[in-house]
């Protein structure tokens, strides 16, 4: 086991021959283990020391595992994941204690394999948590990051990548999927740029009729059609000095992109109705949602403003490619609500769903979650019921818990394993270190 797991458990059974059995099995995996026989006993092992997990019988003598639970829910800090032993009669009562806090449930009679998965996966959660939390100190003490929030893999390659091109005069195109943030990291590589104290000046194209996207561009003067009461100073010149980001640029008509080609070439523009031009001295970010290169192959974008855009490309991650930077985009979404005086925290159920959900609409749709929640959300803590009921069917959770049906437990283990394998990329040797078991055990569990 690797040391980030080892980790003290507290277990309570008013069985004396359950509890010592169990606490050798752990003890034997390298975990720390105190003994409680009932839950007034427990409380005050609590007391004494935190322990990040406990594991308890949910029927027990003068305090149950029920009662238990909600004593360590009443607490405001230190609160350990609470593993539930129960028998078959029980799962109702079990999966109701679930959406009320409790980690997971084990049904007797069971093997201690059974118990070694679900305290392994808590261990190895209580570690994702704890660097998590590091990582949200680190991202609220970096300034150079202009906005963008992350710490995974691919926000840290584009942190560096805008670093290296930030005061480059040469003009960049983002791609990605609705809602990924492209105008934040187009404001992120503005800031990060000697161009930073003149104007940034952004423009959906998608928005404007192109008889008006040419006005808004160039500019026009008096009398250039009918509606030309005065002189008017385009976006190019507004933006001098500075950066235009022209946003859903793939939805620009023919016309218009043959006069943006023109700009970038000679950087002069001619505002509609004029005879002369004007010289200008911008840097343009081109955003889309589409592949360009396959709107220049299908005929629908001009392939020589297409590489005239295209000096500087960033593919701009969806945030199901960046699941690590989930938390911190929920802790960041959370402050500004908390700053309006709307302190609520994400209940561990629904951190786990946000961590599986796929996130078509991306950032901004969790950005719209999150704000639908604050409001929704009763004692201050956002539970699976809150979340939109679309959501939670497309991920198979009508009945607002974080499980479906009743399977075997044996089944659920193979279906974890294989959840943990998707999400490491197929890599045996990562997923086995954070389920806590090895490779072999990996492979035997999927044979079998």
């Amino acid at each position: 086991m690797s040391k980030q797991l080892k980790i003290d458990i507290l277990v309570v059974e008013d069985d004396r021959d359950m509890r010592e059995l169990i606490s050798e099995v752990l003890t034997e995996r390298g975990y720390g283990v105190v003994t409680a026989a009932h839950g007034e006993e427990a409380l005050q092992r609590l007391e004494e020391k935190p322990f990040p997990v406990v594991v308890s019988d949910l029927k027990m003598p003068v305090m149950g595992g029920e009662a238990l639970l909600d004593e360590i829910n009443a607490r405001d800090v230190l609160k350990p994941f609470v593993i539930l032993i129960t028998a078959f009669g029980d799962i109702d009562q079990a999966l109701k204690l679930i959406t009320r806090g409790a980690y997971d449930y084990i049904i007797k009679p069971f093997k201690m394999e059974q118990l070694l998965i679900a305290v392994n996966k808590a261990a190895a959660e209580l570690a994702m948590r704890r660097r998590i939390r590091e990582l949200e100190q680190v991202a609220r003490s970096r300034s150079s990051s202009h906005g963008l929030i992350g710490k995974s893999p691919a926000m840290r390659k584009l942190f560096h990548f805008i670093e290296r091109i930030a005061d480059s005069s040469g003009h960049v195109l983002l791609e990605g999927e609705t809602g990924t943030g492209k105008e934040v990291i187009a404001r992120a590589i503005h800031g990060a740029s000697a161009r930073k104290d003149a104007p940034f000046v952004p423009v959906n194209c998608a928005a404007l009729p192109e008889g008006l996207l040419e006005s808004e561009l160039f500019g026009h003067v008096k009398g250039a059609f009918t509606d030309a009461s005065t002189h008017k100073t385009g976006l190019f010149v507004e933006a001098a000095g500075g950066t235009l980001l022209l946003d859903e640029i793939g939805e620009m008509d023919f016309a218009v992109q043959a006069k943006i080609l023109r700009v970038l070439q000679d950087k002069q523009i001619r505002p509609v109705g004029a005879t002369q031009s004007v010289s200008v001295e911008t840097r343009v970010i081109a955003a889309t949602n589409k592949v360009l290169k396959e709107e220049v192959d299908g005929g629908r974008f001009r392939e020589d403003l297409y590489y005239r855009l295209n000096i500087f490309k960033i593919n701009v991650p969806p945030l199901r490619k960046r699941r690590e930077d989930i938390p911190l985009l929920i802790h960041a979404f959370l402050g500004r609500h908390e700053q309006r005086g709307m302190e609520v925290e994400v209940s561990r159920e629904v951190m786990r769903f946000f961590l599986d959900y796929p996130w078509p609409g991306n950032i901004r749709e969790l950005e719209n979650v999150i704000e639908r929640c604050v409001f929704l959300a009763e004692d201050g803590r956002i539970a699976l019921h809150d979340l939109p009921a679309d959501m939670l069917e497309n991920c198979g959770n009508k009945d607002g818990t974080v499980f479906g049906s009743v399977k075997p437990l044996a089944e659920l283990e193979v279906e974890y394993i294989r959840h943990v394998l998707e999400r490491c990329g197929g890599n045996k040797q990562k997923a086995a270190a954070l389920l806590g078991i090895n490779r072999k055990t990996i492979h035997r569990r999927l044979e079998e």
